[in-house]
């Protein structure tokens, strides 16, 4: 239980430093949304996506994690890399976003 809690906290801190990278050194609080309806997470969100990537990763890949520099580093792999997955994703979308553009300034030309 110890390792899942440290595994937790450092791939929610990759998490946050990902977030700090990616939006210019500014941290992005929770707030509601009124369109779509619902509740943007912010930092949050990149905490708790590090945070489950490198507990996902620490319970299936170290079995009986000793040495704690293994933790450490499996920990922050997982977090980095889950959020290059939702970065990937991110891209995809505006990608698809400036090709619908492209389309229709063609349409209407």
């Amino acid at each position: 239980m110890n390792t899942i809690l440290i595994a937790g906290c450092i791939g929610g801190m990759t998490g946050i430093v990902s977030h700090l990278m990616r939006n210019g050194k500014v941290l992005i609080f929770p707030k509601k949304r009124k369109r779509p309806k619902g509740i943007y997470l912010g930092f949050m969100a990149d905490f708790l996506i590090g945070a489950a990537a490198s507990v996902f990763a620490v319970t299936y890949i170290i079995p009986e994690p000793e040495v704690l520099r293994s933790l450490i580093g499996v920990s922050i792999l997982a977090g980095m890399t889950a959020e290059n997955v939702l970065l990937k994703r991110e891209l995809n979308v505006e990608k698809a976003k400036v090709e619908g553009l492209d389309r229709i300034n063609k349409r209407l030309k």
